[in-house]
């Protein structure tokens, strides 16, 4: 088979990245746009190797793509970026809520469409009790194609995938229908699915983020008793807001199932691997920062293998899984081109670019992508950490966003947006802050935990800053309202620090050695210890 070919040749050529690498830059990335703008530009008719391509093309990130991408999204011209047609846009928020086009051109489906079906092939070779027509895949409807100014088709990058799999899959229906996955209430949309996963068989369970399936889970429980009666007596019950066509869906398909009931009733609770004997594999990423809801679901998932999902954003695919029940994959070489900055190194003006074969074990590096679609040199700010090689190809893993960002189930918080909504929340309820600091929660349900030392009192001044926090965090980062609204992410607990304390910790970072004048009050971290750092003499969960 095509795919089974493919991923021979993949595996293959992880022996030998650097030849693989120069291949594929010269063969999909330059030769095809000679003849663009931006070829002609940086004169790609005279590349010939990755030397010649560094010297050409500095690293680039997407403002400064922004004007080229803008004049075909607005004007529909062609030609800028590459010699091929841009043929659609794939959207993404990005760090920030103004929304990124990202250009696709049919090459550039081919190459993400090649690096998934190896990923399956890997994957399925290596479960062999998992069909791929059984895995539950669609949790959500991420929209329709929009046409930009320009006439050409903008979505998420999900979305067009979903269509793609619903034209070329072999099942007469999906196991999630469009019209459950659609339903925008989360409690309803969640308990739909429930509903129908409740009387269906399959193998796999497959969603980006690990979130979406513990709520799932969390769902059921909740829900149980309503749930057990509704598979007894058919349909679905009327205390969840659902659409009429997904209430109709429900109560066509599922019309009552008297023993399936009786069954799921016998086990006490509905945790997943007992619901679903057949269930044995469950994909999703695999992240450090993803770990919290990874050690959520192992009570649900006993014997149920796990495997990490193809790293990737909507500018491409960085690495492909290769083993089971690990974090991170090998460096998808052949499929893009790839070069590394050490994370120390990514704020030069002119910084090293390694190739794969050249990083080393335990570092973090910042991934530099190029593509057929027209990103050259373009830094995706992902920041990765090399596990170990796979022959001479390392294998990363994504641990969070460049700069301070912080990302617990894809909001891409910035310490400038959490800077603002605080400065915006505390003037509306009267509080002087001196010092603050969001971070992730140590342990629990992933939420964030900000810190504040200042002039404020009584809990019910805290609450009210809370809610305008989150209001003012929501307006900066379209992605965190909706992972919270989706119940994907806590509410954030204010935690009141002992007046000094922010002083103190200070202190007793120039004392180990911290210059003094070159220190900084960090008000968004990815490092939990400092919720352990600083005393504190009030919390509002």
């Amino acid at each position: 088979m095509f795919t089974e070919r493919e991923t021979e040749v993949f595996l293959e050529g992880l022996k030998a990245p650097r030849k693989v690498q120069e291949e594929t830059l010269i063969r999909a990335i330059i030769a095809p746009n000679v003849g663009s703008r931006f070829g002609k530009d940086h004169d790609f008719a005279s590349i010939a190797t990755p030397a010649d391509y560094r010297r050409a093309v500095p690293i680039k990130t997407y403002e400064d793509y922004r004007a080229d991408i803008d004049a075909i999204v607005l004007r529909g011209e062609q030609g800028l970026l590459t010699t091929s047609l841009v043929t659609r846009f794939f959207t993404t928020s990005g760090s920030t809520a103004k929304p990124k086009y990202i250009p696709v051109t049919s090459s550039f489906t081919r190459e993400k469409s090649r690096a998934f079906g190896i990923y399956w092939s890997l994957a399925l070779a290596q479960h062999p009790a998992v069909a791929r027509a059984d895995i539950v895949t669609n949790f959500s409807d991420s929209g329709e194609s929009l046409k930009t100014p320009g006439g050409l088709p903008a979505s998420s990058e999900s979305a067009y995938w979903g269509q793609v799999t619903a034209a070329t899959q072999r099942r007469a229906r999906p196991i999630i229908p469009k019209v459950v996955a659609r339903t925008k209430d989360t409690d309803g949309r969640y308990y739909a699915i429930a509903r129908v996963l409740a009387e269906e068989t399959f193998s796999g369970l497959m969603t980006l983020n690990p979130s979406t399936i513990y709520l799932l889970f969390q769902k059921m429980a909740e829900h149980a008793e309503t749930l057990i009666e509704d598979v007894r007596a058919g349909g679905v019950s009327s205390r969840f807001d659902l659409s009429d066509e997904a209430r109709a869906y429900l109560t066509e398909n599922y019309r009552g199932n008297p023993s399936r009931a009786a069954f799921l009733s016998s086990l006490g609770s509905l945790v997943a691997s007992r619901v679903w004997p057949a269930l044995k594999l469950v994909v999703s990423w695999r992240s450090p920062m993803l770990q919290p809801y990874l050690r959520l679901l192992e009570p649900h998932l006993e014997g149920v293998a796990g495997r990490d999902y193809v790293s990737m954003a909507s500018e491409g695919i960085m690495s492909i899984p290769v083993a089971a029940s690990v974090s991170g994959g090998a460096v998808a070489i052949g499929v893009h081109y790839y070069e590394f900055v050490p994370e120390e190194l990514i704020d030069m003006p002119d910084p090293v670019a390694l190739q794969p074969d050249e990083l080393e074990v335990g570092r973090s590096y910042v991934t530099i992508l190029s593509t057929s679609a027209g990103l050259y040199r373009y830094n995706i700010g992902d920041v990765v950490r090399v596990t170990g090689f796979h022959f001479g190809t390392p294998i990363i893993e994504f641990l969070h966003r460049a700069g301070n960002t912080c990302s617990l189930t894809g909001e891409k918080l910035t310490e400038g947006q959490v800077s603002e909504a605080v400065d915006a929340a505390a003037r509306q309820v009267g509080f002087q802050i001196a010092s603050f600091t969001a971070a992730p929660a140590a342990e629990g349900f992933p939420r964030y935990i900000l810190l504040i030392e200042g002039a404020f009192s009584g809990a019910a001044s805290l609450e009210s800053f809370r809610s305008f926090f989150e209001k003012e965090l929501t307006a900066r980062n379209i992605e965190y309202g909706g992972k919270r609204s989706s119940q994907r992410l806590g509410a954030p607990e204010i935690w009141v620090v002992k007046p000094g304390e922010y002083a103190r910790r200070r202190e007793r970072r120039v004392a180990g050695g911290t210059n003094d004048a070159q220190f900084k009050q960090t008000h968004l971290t990815r490092d939990s210890r400092i919720l352990g750092e600083l005393e504190i003499i009030e919390r509002l969960a």
